[in-house]
């Protein structure tokens, strides 16, 4: 008899296989841009036609200044070594002080607010397995803060968030119809997720489904959009309570963002009945009555560290200032080692540009820059190690942790010898993992996160 964790598992393994699929898809796609649009016409920038919008503070954020640290008692402060040692694989224990700080001040009761980790990168992340990995255990230690930022409206290319029932119905239209792009796709305005989802007519119904595994309480759910027309319309129901959204003259054409509060545990969220073709931007869920944390998966298939570069720097760093992030992870490498021939100075300067982006949203974030896994194929297995050289000297002089996902599957070559194992780690396309792979790296990198924030505890 099939348990309901094996079911799990043979679902998941489905899911990783179709990702390959779409890898192929997608990064093949990106040369057919212009067939995609039409004729290329200069596009115009939100920042050139409205004044940037103000960051505006998380939904959950605390009513009133946090209680100072005392720094004679030691409570809610972090205080580690230069130098953390290395886990068992190699990898050097990330130095996150202020991730970390936040984490001490949230245990000891000093902090009243969620601590949020921003996690951007492609389908490896996107699959929200190892996303998950770490979640779990950071909030099996420090609370569980919600499941945190979900797409509504898109359950294509393996789009999927543990704990979260996606449903779609009706036509709806995803920009960029490739997903991804490493150039600017009409306005550049894809909200924080870097997709839009837009509803193309009055049957167009979607509904996202938290379980109380992923809410165990009272729960804050802020919806992102846009109108574009003037007729434009839309109803929302949270819980079958229903409120209907319209546009107006002032803030057209711009990001809005519409809360709700459930009682919860768990909840359900639905749009339906949209008139004017308005555009979703993702749904970010928080637990109303607990602190803990909360982990947003910004994962997209094919992604690339410019693709995140090619959306419109405004109004992308204003919703990241509005999450107010205490650690920023960055997982890209994997579709850049495509190009055998990729210089690692380039890379590294694109990761630079993108950083500076996140520290202008998020000037005292921390940041931690997950380098790519192995990959099948001695050259493309070099190419994944010169890229890692790359990103761990731009962490390095950026100031950010360096965690190496090539490292911590055993180096070079690896990923044949996890596709290998019985049960298999890596999948068959020698590029993704089965979802026990993907599990086992988020364990080892939480284990090494936890490694970090306990030795700069002091003792009771």
């Amino acid at each position: 008899m099939t348990t309901t964790k094996q079911r799990r598992d043979l679902v998941l393994s489905a899911i990783a296989v179709g990702l390959s699929a779409v890898t192929v898809l997608t990064c093949s796609a990106l040369g057919g841009r212009k067939a995609a649009y039409g004729p290329e016409r200069p596009a115009t920038s939100v920042a050139e036609t409205q004044p940037p919008p103000l960051p505006t503070p998380s939904a959950t954020a605390s009513v009133g200044p946090e209680v100072e640290d005392d720094p004679a008692s030691g409570v809610g402060l972090w205080a580690g070594a230069d130098n953390l040692g290395v886990s068992e694989e190699g990898n050097a224990i990330p130095r996150l002080p202020r991730f970390y700080g936040a984490l001490a001040r949230l245990a000891s009761g000093l902090r009243h607010d969620h601590v949020r980790i921003v996690w951007l990168g492609d389908s490896h992340t996107q699959a929200d397995v190892w996303t998950h990995a770490v979640r779990s255990k950071l909030q099996e230690e420090f609370g569980n803060g919600g499941p945190g930022f979900i797409h509504i409206g898109w359950d294509t290319y393996g789009y999927r968030h543990e704990y979260v029932g996606l449903r779609v119905s009706g036509g709806w239209s995803i920009r960029p119809i490739t997903l991804v792009s490493v150039t600017q796709v009409e306005d550049g305005v894809f909200g924080l997720g870097g997709v839009r989802l837009v509803p193309r007519g009055l049957d167009s119904m979607a509904s996202l489904i938290v379980s109380p595994k992923g809410l165990p309480g009272k729960g804050l759910w802020d919806l992102a959009y846009r109108f574009t027309s003037e007729d434009g319309k839309l109803v929302v129901k949270i819980n079958g309570s229903e409120r209907r959204l319209e546009a107006n003259a002032r803030s057209l054409g711009r990001i809005q963002h519409e809360q709700f509060e459930t009682s919860g545990p768990g909840g359900t969220l639905a749009v339906e009945q949209a008139w004017g073709k308005p555009e979703l931007f993702g749904v970010v869920v928080e637990s109303a009555d607990k602190h803990g944390v909360v982990l947003d998966t910004l994962g997209l298939n094919g992604a690339r560290v410019r693709s995140a570069l090619s959306w419109d720097e405004t109004t992308w760093v204003s919703e990241l200032a509005r999450r107010e992030p205490d650690l920023v992870v960055l997982a890209f490498g994997t579709n850049e080692s495509s190009n055998v021939k990729l210089k690692g100075e380039l890379h590294t300067e694109r990761l630079k540009k993108l950083l500076a982006r996140v520290r202008k949203a998020a000037p005292n974030t921390d940041c931690l820059i997950f380098g790519p896994i192995d990959r099948g194929g001695e050259q493309y297995s070099d190419v994944i190690e010169r890229i890692n050289e790359a990103q761990k000297a731009a962490a390095t002089e950026l100031g950010c942790g360096f965690w190496d996902g090539q490292q911590a599957m055993g180096g070079k070559g690896s990923m044949q010898r996890w596709a290998m194992m019985s049960p298999p780690l890596g999948g068959g396309d020698r590029v993704h993992l089965y979802p026990r792979g993907y599990q086992k790296l988020g364990q080892m990198l939480a284990r090494d996160m936890l490694a970090g924030y306990h030795a700069g505890i002091p003792a009771e």
